[in-house]
């Protein structure tokens, strides 16, 4: 049971990796670094240096290796040597999008993304077949960990269609409620370890209190959506010229909608916080839950007064993500019977 539990905490800290590592490749324009899925540019190892993306005579190239030509991505057809002249005949070029740039660091800062989300799936499946030893103990154990596994697969293929499709704005809005739900599944997993490794004793909650505590999931969650298309917005107007410190006043009413809604994930942790604060259980996850909250509330000032500084954007979504962790933590801790063995 103890190394399960350790891998699970391992896989739920890789999820939050690749969010920082996902922020980081946003924030710094690298979505397309890579252009292509699963490789880059058709390398395994993406290219150092732009040399590596020209045609060249007599140089060696593999089916599927890419070039930058005639400001076009192209890719080579089968394995060959290039003779003296260009030839088109061993090209087909690139049509899922346009997008034929490239800048090592916006490269490598998208690969290195990649290499987290694999190292996560790595993780997911070592988690299953740990779960699968603990079978007779419980059996959710193997199908959460199943599920997870699938996230990941799922999560990497909404990840190519996001670079198919240039970066279209809902693409990013799916993969980051794969990321919401991915969290939840992990944290029930991790719940499930923990009152099988202990006994547990169970204060008897309202309806309310444990409604209150659904309810905060779906108003954080709708949150974080909203927050994806603020940021959205920010891109959109950033990219029309907009200077970043007038960036905030030409928001429409969606950023009136999303900040509506901090108001009421203020109130959850406040009657949270009067209900549960007292219970020995629940002191600890409504400290964190706290404390991130102050901490989300001076990201986002700082991005609304200080023109959304880009550095601050990444830190705002890794709050905002480890408040709907910690949401979810205190609901599971609300149902006495999640266990799922009878």
């Amino acid at each position: 049971m103890k190394s399960l539990n350790r891998f699970s905490w391992i896989v739920l800290i890789n999820i939050f990796l690749v969010i920082i590592a996902g922020s980081v490749v946003r924030m710094t324009g690298s979505g397309m670094g890579c252009p292509d899925w699963p490789k880059c540019f058709g390398y395994l190892i993406p290219p150092t240096e732009e040399a590596q993306l020209e045609w060249e005579e007599g140089k060696e190239f593999v089916k599927g290796q890419m070039i930058i030509h005639d400001e076009a991505l192209w890719k080579s057809n089968s394995e060959f040597v290039a003779t003296e002249q260009y030839n088109p005949e061993n090209w087909t070029k690139y049509t899922k999008h346009d997008y034929a740039i490239f800048n090592v660091f916006h490269t490598w800062t998208e690969y290195i993304n990649r290499l987290f989300g694999a190292l996560l799936g790595i993780f997911a499946l070592i988690t299953i077949v740990l779960a699968a030893r603990k079978w007779k103990v419980n059996k959710w154990f193997l199908g959460l960990a199943i599920f997870q596994l699938f996230l990941v697969f799922f999560q990497a293929w909404l990840g190519k269609l996001t670079v198919d499709t240039n970066l279209n704005p809902y693409m990013i809005t799916y993969h980051m409620i794969g990321v919401v739900v991915m969290i939840s599944v992990q944290l029930l997993l991790i719940q499930l370890i923990k009152r099988e490794k202990k006994q547990i004793s169970f204060s008897t909650f309202s309806f309310l209190v444990r409604g209150v505590g659904l309810v905060s999931i779906f108003v954080m969650f709708f949150q974080i959506v909203l927050g994806t298309q603020v940021r959205q917005q920010t891109d959109t107007l950033f990219k029309a010229g907009v200077p970043r410190e007038l960036i905030a006043e030409n928001f429409d009413n969606m950023f009136i909608i999303h900040r509506t809604f901090s108001y009421l994930v203020i109130a959850s942790i406040v009657f949270l916080f009067v209900k549960l604060y007292k219970n020995p259980r629940f002191k600890k996850p409504i400290n964190y839950l706290i404390s991130f909250t102050a901490l989300e509330i001076l990201a986002g000032i700082t991005m609304y007064y200080f023109g959304m500084q880009a550095f601050a954007q990444p830190i705002h979504l890794l709050l905002s993500l480890l408040m709907f962790g910690f949401f979810v933590e205190i609901f599971y801790r609300l149902l006495p019977g999640l266990s799922f063995k009878k």
